[in-house]
């Protein structure tokens, strides 16, 4: 009776691993489907005639009509040459935690899907705009961003390449450090409470607080007036931990050097 009741128990334990690996695999299956479908259908745009469009009194790139079109949460795409970082990048309407399970197509996902802050304004360039991902060890989603925490990875990919359903933008990296998600009542600085930078005082406070807690110099900082991302991920050094990346975007007729591969 005994070894019935545990050949049933380790039955039952098989059949609950071999479903969750079946569901990982589709998962991922389907999560790099979608990518794959999206960036083939901005490369048939770029190379047709589209027209760009307008939408809340601002031009959607031609490159993006057709995905904005057919999904209005699509926000852009962002890359990190010769990294695994190449996704779409969605913005919800109303849940901020909405694609942290649901992947760009809306299907129910592990794998989430790379998003900005609900509060984030794509027609306001010129503040802070916070982007969210899962952390995967396969350095999948925002995964890579651990790479960060070596300045040698750093100096090799100092560029992040984000382009809006708006418009193009390269950034150079300004900062990498470590924080976590705090008590509403502690009086420390949160970086992820600066999504909607309007002051220069707000914003000398943020850049001065994230280079302070840089795990490097980077030799690069922000002046008032520079638009910046921050890429925010899970860490696990601590409870609650986080990685974060900021940058700022390049202008053209700056001395920067753009990598735009």
């Amino acid at each position: 009776m005994k070894l019935k009741i545990l050949s049933l128990i380790f039955l039952s334990l098989f059949l609950i691993s071999t479903a969750y690996l079946v569901y990982t695999t589709m998962d991922s299956y389907f999560s790099d489907k979608v990518k794959q479908e999206l960036s083939k259908q901005i490369e048939e745009d770029k190379n047709g005639q589209i027209k760009g469009k307008m939408v809340n009194g601002a031009e959607i790139l031609p490159k993006f009509l057709t995905i904005y079109e057919e999904n209005p949460a699509f926000a852009g795409w962002i890359k990190i040459a010769d990294t695994m970082m190449d996704y779409p990048v969605m913005k919800p309407a109303e849940d901020n935690n909405f694609y942290l399970t649901h992947g760009p197509d809306g299907r129910k996902s592990k794998y989430g899907a790379i998003y900005l802050d609900v509060n984030s304004n794509l027609l306001n360039s010129n503040t802070n705009w916070i982007l969210y991902g899962h952390y995967f060890p396969d350095g999948s989603m925002f995964g890579m961003l651990e790479n960060y925490k070596k300045e040698d990875f750093f100096k090799a990919h100092p560029q992040i390449q984000l382009d809006t359903i708006y418009e193009e933008g390269t950034y150079e990296i300004i900062a990498v450090f470590l924080s976590q998600v705090y008590q509403k009542d502690q009086d420390i600085f949160k970086y992820y409470q600066y999504t909607d930078i309007e002051t220069e005082e707000q914003f000398d406070e943020y850049v001065g607080n994230i280079k302070k807690i840089a795990l490097y110099e980077t030799g690069k900082t922000a002046q008032y007036g520079d638009s910046l991302i921050t890429l925010s991920t899970c860490d696990y050094w601590t409870k609650n931990g986080r990685l974060a990346v900021v940058a700022k975007k390049l202008h053209e007729n700056s001395n920067e050097e753009f990598d735009k591969s």
